[in-house]
């Protein structure tokens, strides 16, 4: 597959020569790029736009050959930014995004800001000014490397603001790499609504993807960089129900996860665009509805993933439940929520466990063990609770074939 290899500020193509060999030795086309006006430190970067750098990786992605198929689009800091307009501009092209240690901006907002600028160039500031999370894994003798290498980034990256019109690029998967952040803080800002993730946010598929370092790991961990980048090499099928389905030929982790994000879609898709009334339908005597099924599998993410995985304590609401009086509280309760709350409620619980298996999965692998025990002392792990996870949505599944074919006809697999 080709792989464009979008840099961030202040870097050129050099910048990715490991993490090019890395993919390379897996049998895929490297393409790192050097944007407009970084070709050199004395370039004239006043008359760089913002459309001349996105128009460089368009015309990149043009320049592959159609019959080799779509391509991996990889883009790191305001490179990712640069990348999803690129994406915008051709979503039918592109298999699957690839965000390394940064987002992307939304429509009418500028790539950057905060940096210093000289004219037309946007300069590299003090080392004191960047975290201590940004810096890393590197050490002195880098960071003089770094500087000595620097080229001012176009300082119209700061002020011209990004233009997006395609939605198709909402549909294109998408893989953050959690560098100096972790996934868990990730979405503690997409839950809170902080502007610089609002686009992520409406990305349909999405993954989060730990390499623990600092902000350049193109740098600092570049070969296990160019092994996320490999694996991820690939076009996922995404089927009319909107289910991406999981990847035929790769590694036990990816395997189990896209089985697990199968199963989670299909829940999505039985539940899509009914109303309250639809939502609450039950069968004969049965208690279970679409919109219990549900609220039941947000508290069972919850359960897993945050209190089995991670050792904590369950937050709202399902800490102000007095289980003991009613053991199906969630499947009893779901009558008088909204549908638009009974989703978001569910939405969150699956974008809270993506971060929280991505941070488990950096920490120890499938093989970490989870924190709680049980009460006669045995632990299971990460690997023993996917599966769970895979068997209870698969389990409810069929629940909701039958549900929704009772209330409105319409079936699928």
């Amino acid at each position: 597959m080709h792989i464009i290899l979008v840099p961030g500020l202040w870097l050129d193509a050099a910048s990715w020569h490991q993490v090019a060999t890395v993919v390379e030795n897996e049998g895929h086309r490297p393409h790192p790029l050097t944007l407009p006006g970084m070709h050199s430190t004395d370039a004239d970067r006043s008359q760089v736009t913002l459309d001349d750098v996105v128009g460089a990786v368009v015309s990149e992605i043009d320049a592959c050959d159609p019959a080799d198929g779509a391509v991996l689009l990889v883009g790191h800091s305001a490179g990712a930014a640069v990348a999803h307009a690129a994406l915008d501009a051709r979503p039918e092209r592109v298999a699957r995004v690839v965000y390394v240690g940064g987002f992307a901006a939304a429509d009418g907002h500028p790539i950057v800001a905060g940096f210093p600028t000289d004219g037309g160039d946007l300069l590299l500031p003090s080392w004191d000014d960047f975290d201590e999370a940004d810096l890393r894994d590197l050490d002195a003798e880098a960071r003089t490397a770094f500087r000595s290498r620097a080229i001012p980034s176009p300082a119209s990256l700061t002020t011209e603001p990004v233009r997006l019109e395609d939605d198709r690029r909402y549909g294109v998967p998408a893989t953050v790499v959690c560098t100096e952040f972790t996934a868990e803080m990730l979405q503690g800002w997409l839950e809170r609504d902080l502007e610089p993730v609002r686009e992520l946010a409406r990305m349909r598929h999405v993954e989060y993807v730990a390499v623990p370092t600092g902000h350049w790991p193109q740098l600092t961990r570049p070969e296990e960089l160019g092994l996320v980048l490999a694996q991820r090499a690939y076009e996922p099928y995404v089927d009319e129900f909107g289910r991406m389905h999981p990847p035929s030929d790769a590694a036990e982790t990816p395997t189990t996860l896209g089985f697990l994000e199968y199963q989670r879609a299909t829940l999505e898709w039985k539940a899509h665009g009914l109303d309250a009334s639809g939502l609450s339908t039950r069968i004969a005597e049965s208690e279970l509805s679409l919109g219990g099924l549900l609220k039941h599998m947000a508290y069972v993410e919850d359960s897993w993933f945050s209190r089995w995985l991670h050792n904590r304590e369950l937050s709202p609401p399902w800490n102000t439940v007095d289980w003991s009086a009613d053991r199906d509280w969630e499947f009893h309760s779901a009558g008088d929520d909204a549908p638009e709350e009974l989703r978001r409620l569910w939405r969150t619980a699956v974008g809270r466990s993506r971060a929280l298996v991505a941070d488990a999965i950096a920490a120890g692998g499938l093989d970490r063990r989870a924190l709680r025990t049980a009460d006669d002392g045995e632990t299971v792990n990460l690997r023993w609770i996917l599966t769970h996870m895979i068997e209870e949505y698969a389990r409810h599944n069929g629940h909701a074939d039958l549900l929704r074919e009772a209330i409105d006809g319409e079936t699928g697999e």
